[in-house]
């Protein structure tokens, strides 16, 4: 069963969303940790901004989708998640989730979303297991 708990601009558009858990990467201490570790491929990472280079390595490596609270297509996670054909939903607004330290409402660490980008904009859809 999913839900929508979020929309926001699409970087692209393709019948191929992502399906993937959730990590906030935050520095690029945390994407360079992030990158040695197992989940690449099954990640969704959510990023605060477009313009965030440190994110490029995350991109490069292959992870299943992203997210950005700020930013735009012609950006440059933007721009690099459709040359690497990643999902990707930009300036996206939540409905629901935790609260960062800057007062941002995002899916927590390990939650699984679905990010589809067939439509007119980007969604995010939480996928309730069980």
């Amino acid at each position: 069963m999913e839900k929508l708990i979020g929309s926001g601009t699409k970087a692209f558009s393709s019948e191929n969303g992502a399906t993937g858990m959730i990590r906030f990467l935050d520095s690029p201490d945390e994407v360079l940790e992030f990158i040695d570790g197992p989940d690449v491929q099954s990640t969704i990472v959510i990023s605060r901004g477009g313009t965030t280079t440190f994110m490029s390595p995350a991109l490069m490596s292959g992870v299943a989708g992203l997210i950005t609270l700020q930013g735009a297509p012609e950006s440059h996670l933007g721009i690099l998640s459709r040359e690497f054909g990643i999902p990707c939903v930009m300036s996206t607004s939540f409905t629901e989730g935790i609260s960062t330290p800057r007062g941002e409402t995002i899916p927590a660490d390990g939650t699984t979303v679905r990010l589809d980008i067939a439509g007119d904009q980007g969604q995010v859809f939480l996928v309730e297991q069980g």
